[in-house]
């Protein structure tokens, strides 16, 4: 999906870590040995401009060594400071650092994402590098009227949306449509209202009525979770979940449309069925669904003209 961003990569590569890098063409592996010379390399090489490149370090457990590289760096790099010569760099984190917030926070400068993160997040960050400094977005924030201090994270989240929302504005969207299946009428306006802020077309159906006269550019599916004990018992079904016989439905009824699927508890056990099912982008909710429109244009099914 990416190939003009060279990746560092320092951390695992199995299992959904290997699904991220995936995603990239120009991909290092990085270890203790190297890692530094490899930042040094594209911090300082008129060749590599900064919005080339990124250092990534997945960390699985909170007993992994990418810790240790962590505070290393920010001995030595202001990792997400705005300056010019450092490489961005994000920290993303397995699944064993859910809720980390509420029980072992990581440092707020930290620029972190989760591993199921990738599609409304992690990409649209990387694509972005903004070149703003915080001061500068908490400038804004206080010229808006807002009073209230914000966390840098919480600066990020607001900057990065900002620049989303500004680069969507600049693309056409005629002929565009998207197709909208949720089981609840509140999501189905959420997605409806949403595309169509940025002139995207939208048919909204539930999973019971699929008889449509329509080619839809791309398919979002956003339905109501089971409990976690119904979905362990779906897992181990022959005939897979409904909600993956609804994904291999779509798949084959819409071959040429881009199939979203948002999912409340992403288990990565899981994410694999539904992409053999037939979904081409997962992402977990809470969304950020000014992120996913982003997404869908550097996935090609939203064009600029």
């Amino acid at each position: 999906m990416s190939d003009s961003i060279s990746i560092g990569w320092y951390g695992p590569s199995n299992d959904y870590w290997g699904w991220i890098l995936g995603h990239f063409r120009d991909v290092t592996l990085l270890t203790d040995r190297n890692v530094e010379d490899w930042i040094a390399f594209q911090s300082q090489a008129s060749d590599h401009p900064i919005h080339a490149s990124a250092l990534f370090i997945a960390i699985d457990s909170r007993v992994d060594p990418g810790i240790g590289l962590i505070k290393q760096l920010e001995q030595n790099i202001a990792i997400g400071s705005g300056e010019v010569r450092v490489v961005p760099t994000g920290v993303l984190l397995g699944n064993d650092w859910v809720g980390h917030r509420r029980t072992s926070p990581l440092p707020e400068t930290l620029l972190t994402f989760y591993w199921y993160e990738l599609y409304d997040r992690l990409l649209p960050w990387l694509g972005d590098f903004s070149n703003r400094s915080l001061e500068a977005l908490a400038m804004e924030t206080q010229a808006a009227g807002s009073k209230r201090k914000v966390s840098p994270r919480v600066q990020r989240v607001i900057e990065t949306s900002l620049s989303i929302e500004s680069r969507l504005g600049c693309f056409a969207r005629a002929g565009q449509l998207a197709l909208v299946i949720a089981e609840t009428a509140a999501t189905r306006q959420l997605w409806c209202e949403t595309l169509a802020r940025h002139e995207i077309r939208s048919v909204a159906t539930s999973p019971q009525n699929l008889s449509l006269w329509t080619k839809p550019d791309f398919i979002v599916v956003d339905l109501e979770s089971d409990p976690l004990e119904v979905r362990n018992q779906h897992f181990h079904s022959q005939d897979g979940s409904p909600e993956e016989r609804l994904i291999g439905k779509l798949a084959r009824q819409f071959p040429d449309s881009t199939l979203l699927v948002a999912d409340a508890f992403p288990r990565w056990e899981n994410w694999v069925s539904l992409n053999r099912a037939g979904a081409d982008i997962l992402v977990a909710k809470p969304y950020q669904l000014t992120g996913i429109l982003d997404t869908l244009v550097r996935f090609g099914r939203i064009v600029e003209h």
